[in-house]
């Protein structure tokens, strides 16, 4: 491949990549200094804009110093971003699940959310740095090709399954009558009618969101699992490849790879009404409603204060 075509490929993924560590840091921000953004509604998209973040500047680090472990912490990054897009499912699942309402908000408690975002950063991390740390570079070789990509990849199959899941049981409650008929005996229609419309439509809404996420974060990461595939049959001497054609084809899904984090803040501003206006509200000072008019079409009416109180 022509070099002049590799070397601006390279150029554009940096400068991808810091676009992405901008949007991010962006997206905390407004995130966290907006007090009516500071709702479990959002736990899962500010863990995921932090992944995000975290993922971009160690690419840009690993861009610069070729180290192993500036590597697995990208991967680690990358597979909590992945473990984040899960969480959204059954948290989302939870929601519709658990009757009445305010049973789930007396389970589901931003502390307790907090703390499942917390174990799920420490098991992403548990399982990709201690390898590098300790495994010989034989070990490691084989677990990036064998391993690491393998797993993810039912991670995600797990993922777009219970997806599927979340978007029956949102039309199990969209397909009943406005004015609920009496129980059949041996349904749980009564259960059904107590979720109520904000909540089954902030569910779908989310859920649209993240299903664009699930769809274009795949897609990122899967040439780079290929090229990590490739490096093994190459480095064990199974496959005639050169080690140019497999350098230019790490530098394509490198730069495939830094699309993500670039695209999710985008997301976040075409799909979620709460981050645009909050957005708009810390920079542009430019209010299109009142935030209490906003919290009503982001938060359940039928959610009790623990739901709206600051998470952090």
């Amino acid at each position: 491949m022509n070099s002049t075509l590799i070397t601006v490929i390279t150029y554009c993924g940096a400068v991808i990549s810091g676009l992405a560590v901008l949007e991010n840091l962006l997206v905390i921000v407004v995130l966290a200094a907006t007090s009516y953004l500071r709702i479990k509604y959002f736990t899962f998209v500010f863990n995921l804009a932090l992944a995000d973040l975290g993922f971009s500047v160690m690419l840009i680090a690993y861009a610069l110093n070729r180290d192993h472990v500036l590597s697995a912490l990208m991967q680690s990054l990358l597979f909590v971003a992945v473990l984040m897009i899960l969480a959204v499912a059954v948290n989302r699942y939870l929601t519709l699940t658990i009757s009445p309402p305010s049973r789930y908000d007396a389970l589901v408690t931003p502390c307790r959310l907090a703390m499942v975002c917390l174990l799920l950063w420490c098991f992403s991390f548990a399982l990709n740095v201690p390898v590098v740390l300790v495994a010989s570079k034989d070990v490691h070789l084989i677990l990036s090709a064998w391993f690491r990509p393998p797993f993810v990849l039912v991670v995600w199959i797990v993922t777009a399954v219970l997806y599927l899941f979340v978007f029956r049981k949102i039309n199990s409650y969209t397909s009943l009558p406005t004015i609920p008929s009496s129980p059949v005996c041996g349904t749980n229609n009564t259960d059904m009618t107590e979720q109520s419309p904000p909540r089954v439509g902030q569910t779908r809404r989310l859920m649209i969101t993240f299903s664009i996420i699930l769809v274009t974060s795949f897609i990122c990461w899967t040439p780079f699992n290929i090229a990590q595939i490739m490096e093994y049959f190459i480095k064990t001497g199974q496959s005639t490849i050169s080690d140019d054609t497999l350098k230019n084809f790490n530098t394509i899904a490198a730069f495939v790879y830094c699309l993500s984090p670039a695209i999710n803040p985008l997301i976040y501003w075409w799909r979620l009404d709460g981050f645009r206006q909050g957005f708009k509200e810390l920079f542009c000072c430019c209010l299109l409603q009142k935030p209490e008019q906003l919290v009503e079409e982001i938060v359940d009416d039928n959610e009790d204060q623990q739901n709206t109180e600051p998470i952090g």
